[in-house]
């Protein structure tokens, strides 16, 4: 009974202290409502909506073929349509991911240990996120964030190899797929499911966006203080700090930020998730991917082609001295007096 109560202590104390703060510095909550919102219009909703629209109508789809079978035994999934599912994931992020999942598992298409397995697989940032702005806006070097992406994506297989031990056991009896397939969807419920789920990732990207602003002010003014809040909240404030510090902070912040997520994102697959899959599991597995991602980006970071930023204490225009070697100084010596020599007479053949 006393464990319950803090668990409910806790969460209560923390709405009151931040409903003190949005109304102690409306100013702040504001800007950062602001902030969400263009981020929500410019990044969040191109990036998912078409996505969780095509993830409610591949539902539909007759997915079971015999063509996807040697991957989904490749990877340890007893049910082909996984395979489609990691494609999607990959291509659309952690929420694409954790809608499917939720939603297939809401369905009893995916047992629990292929559901898992699969947001184990697929919970990954999308490639216009990590290629298109982390790589090519924030740090300059598009190679670097498809290196990002990919090293993500084998962060993720490792880390799942890892935690293979933590999945629920495989079930005696497959998931029968005439008892379980849904209801054909129209295309006009599948625009309206999609607008309900953005607005849910839209909701909590808001929030925490807030909750940012007004505890930016309270925390104390080093350098990395905000890039360590912005990561913690939000993925995306997280690797724009980090970016702006540049060097090293720059390249394993963002690798960071890319692991942890933020709590943004945590809630986000917490509410698309609609319990199918135990976020404990989810916590662990993103705590190994973590150590197994900045030891692949360290590891193979020095072959990737680019610049590097480094110190340099010299001046913008430096003009050097050089010499030459003595042998070099007679014969250019030996040159020029003939050439002298030459012209002087031609002269006085004249």
């Amino acid at each position: 009974m006393c464990k319950r109560r803090k668990k409910v202590f806790l969460p209560v104390v923390l709405c009151c202290l931040l409903g003190i703060l949005f109304l102690k510095e409306p100013v702040l909550a504001a800007e950062g409502f602001a902030n969400g919102l263009r981020l929500c219009t410019s990044t969040v909703l191109p990036a998912l909506f078409p996505f969780f629209v095509l993830t409610d109508l591949l539902l539909t789809c007759p997915l079971r073929n015999r063509i996807f079978r040697p991957a989904a035994r490749l990877l340890g999934l007893e049910n082909e349509i996984a395979i489609p599912v990691l494609v999607l994931s990959w291509v659309g992020g952690y929420a694409v991911c954790a809608k499917m999942v939720g939603n297939l598992q809401k369905n009893r298409l995916l047992n629990a240990r292929d559901a898992a397995l699969v947001i184990l697989l697929g919970c990954c940032s999308s490639p216009g996120f990590v290629i298109g702005c982390v790589g090519g806006l924030l740090m300059g070097n598009v190679r670097l964030g498809i290196l990002f992406y990919w090293l993500q994506l084998a962060a993720n297989l490792a880390a799942a190899a890892l935690c293979i031990g933590l999945l629920p056991r495989k079930t005696a009896q497959s998931v029968s797929p005439k008892a379980t397939v849904p209801e054909s969807l129209s295309f006009s419920n599948a625009i309206g499911n999609a607008v309900g789920s953005c607005l849910q990732v839209c909701g909590c990207v808001l929030f925490f966006r807030m909750t940012e602003a007004v505890l930016v002010p309270f925390l104390p003014q080093t350098a990395l203080t905000i890039p360590v809040m912005s990561a913690f909240l939000e993925i995306s404030a997280g690797c724009s700090d980090f970016a702006a510090l540049g060097g090293r902070y720059a390249l394993y912040g963002c690798c960071t930020c890319l692991s942890v997520l933020g709590l943004s994102v945590w809630a986000q697959i917490s509410l698309l998730l609609q319990g199918a899959v135990p976020l404990r599991l989810l916590l662990v597995h993103r705590t190994v991917h973590l150590f197994v991602f900045l030891a692949m980006v360290g590891l193979l970071v020095r072959f990737l082609p680019g610049t590097a930023v480094v110190y340099r204490s010299m001046a913008a225009r430096v003009v050097t001295t050089q010499r030459l070697p003595w042998d070099a100084v007679v014969l250019v010596f030996a040159f020029l007096c003939a050439s002298l020599y030459k012209v002087r007479q031609n002269f006085y053949n004249k």
